[in-house]
């Protein structure tokens, strides 16, 4: 019998918008504070889309905890059924308490919802519960070092750290250090209503984001949670190469589909055709070399562009400025704000104005 599928709210009228389930998931000692400031950005999110009488999913945060019976969620069964959740947010824990050793059965859990298409999101310590499931090896992700965790202590790390606050590796979101649940949050409303809605939420709550910061919340972020399983196996490994010298029929061999098919079902499940999938997914990998000081001419060939030109031309297409004076803007900003950093993990300035 198949697993059960990520899917959106089922059996729902046409004139009803969609619902978009993201799980928190709660353990012992994890951030009290995180579902109730996610639901609060979540509600604003909702009103403002309807508002304007804009189309798209909705999103309704649940909270999900271990039963005897396992993973269940505390409410909205009614809602959802069997199916999992399409995000699944695992938050950190409060500072005055020792992580205990993971439940395998939670573990297990997250495994399966990550084989059936959820977007898995993983703040400080919560990306570290991500890791222990085993869905981090080889990807590029921002999570604590695990010797904060004595029962994760003995980990072998397999990911590839970065120094950045957030992280979106398409699939996998991940968020450590200073106001990480406040990028986490952020990121999630982008990828669920866009950055349009997103940036509404930052002005109403008149929250000060740093350019850099900024950059990282507004990346591509291409939709996961469709329930393609085949499409989400080619958009996987494009991101675990980031699309560098991919063609239409690369894509149809990881995905298992004929050319025409494919392209249809791309489209259908991420809005765009695969070989704009591609360049969009590159020009996000060059947004980061270049965060990190990298030389256009080299970063340009590092994701697979040998034509100069053509890479400067996509890069202004897609992103609004030149790669030179994206690179310039960003150097002058980030020593503008070097020292402005924020303190602490953001939920009660979230919270306080929400």
């Amino acid at each position: 019998m198949d697993a059960p599928r990520n899917t959106l709210q089922p059996d729902r009228r046409p004139d009803t918008p969609t619902l978009m389930e993201v799980a928190v998931v709660e353990f012992p000692g994890s951030l009290r504070a995180a579902a109730p400031v996610l639901s609060e950005l979540a509600q604003r999110c909702n009103r403002t889309v309807a508002a304007g009488r804009r189309t798209g999913p909705r999103m309704l945060v649940t909270r999900w905890t271990m039963s005897a019976r396992g993973m269940q969620r505390v409410a909205g069964a009614e809602l959802f059924g069997e199916a999992l959740p399409a995000i699944i947010v695992v938050p950190g824990s409060e500072s005055s308490w020792t992580m205990a050793p993971p439940d395998e059965r939670l573990l297990a859990w997250v495994r399966e919802c990550h084989d059936g298409c959820s977007l898995l999101a993983g703040c400080d310590e919560g990306g570290l519960l991500l890791a222990a499931a085993g869905v981090l090896a080889g990807r590029s992700v921002s999570v604590p070092d695990p010797a904060r965790c004595p029962a994760l202590r003995t980990m072998v790390p397999s990911w590839l750290p970065s120094e950045r606050t957030l992280v979106d590796d398409g699939d996998l979101l991940t968020a450590a250090g200073q106001e990480a649940w406040k990028y986490l949050s952020l990121r999630l409303l982008a990828r669920v209503y866009g950055q349009g809605v997103m940036n509404t939420v930052i002005q109403q709550l008149q929250l000060v984001i740093p350019r850099t910061e900024l950059d990282d919340l507004e990346r591509f972020s291409p939709n996961f949670a469709h329930g393609d399983r085949c499409i989400l196996k080619a958009q996987r490994w494009l991101h675990g190469i980031a699309a560098r010298g991919v063609g239409l029929d690369d894509i149809c061999a990881q995905a298992g589909l004929e050319p025409r098919t494919l392209q249809r079902r791309f489209l259908k499940a991420t809005g765009m055709r695969p070989i704009e999938y591609c360049q969009r997914l590159r020009i996000a990998k060059a947004q980061l070399l270049l965060q990190a000081g990298g030389v256009v001419d080299e970063v340009a060939c590092a994701v697979g562009y040998s034509d100069q030109s053509a890479f400067r031309r996509l890069f202004l297409r897609i992103v609004g400025l030149t790669p030179a004076r994206y690179r310039r803007q960003l150097a002058a900003q980030q020593r503008e704000h070097a020292a402005v950093r924020p303190v602490g993990r953001g939920v009660e300035a979230i919270r306080s104005v929400a």
